[in-house]
């Protein structure tokens, strides 16, 4: 069986990552900040389907695998598992950067954020110039919810905070009475 990491890397073997990701980090070191910590703001919320799955729908509708995003680092102390782009042509401006992180093979934390297209300008984007993170969490929160696919878009701190107050008001409740 395939792990996690596995099913959201399509045909690239982690030796081949391994040995080009300190080159990359060397690269990106000089041209501008190779590590980024994901923000709240960039939370586009929770899907709850298969990986594969939603991966395929990504690709159907033009998204693609992003192999220079290995450094983006969630608050939760996940590593991320999947790193997707969308630009409206090869060599748009701009693209939207999505960030999935697997809790499970049916359990998702989604994050986004638009910035400016590797390929068209490289500098710009190891410097992360011009990142615009709200929009991008709005962009395919929209994108999500427009293809039927269901996001809860409560945070993991606010779904459990939520969960232990309900405990709580249980408990209460079977004490009272």
């Amino acid at each position: 069986m395939e792990s996690i990491v596995e099913t959201l890397e399509p045909n690239v073997p982690s030796r081949v990552r391994t040995r080009l990701g300190p080159l990359i980090t060397r690269l990106g070191r000089a041209l501008g900040q190779p590590e980024y910590r994901l923000r709240d703001t960039e939370y586009v919320g929770t899907v709850q389907q298969p990986l594969d799955e939603f991966t395929e729908t990504l690709r159907k509708h033009g998204f693609e695998w992003d192999p220079l995003a290995w450094y983006h680092q969630p608050s939760v102390g996940s590593e991320p598992n999947g790193s997707w782009t969308y630009r409206r042509t090869v060599l748009a401006d701009r693209q939207i950067h999505v960030i999935l992180i697997a809790h499970s093979p049916e359990y998702i934390d989604v994050f986004a954020h638009e910035e400016y297209s590797w390929l068209r300008h490289p500098i710009k984007h190891f410097r992360q110039v011009g990142i615009k993170r709200k929009v991008g969490r709005r962009k395919m929160r929209n994108w999500i919810e427009s293809h039927g696919i269901e996001v809860d878009v409560n945070s993991r701190r606010r779904r459990r905070v939520t969960q232990a107050v309900k405990d709580l008001c249980t408990h209460l409740r079977s004490i009272i009475r």
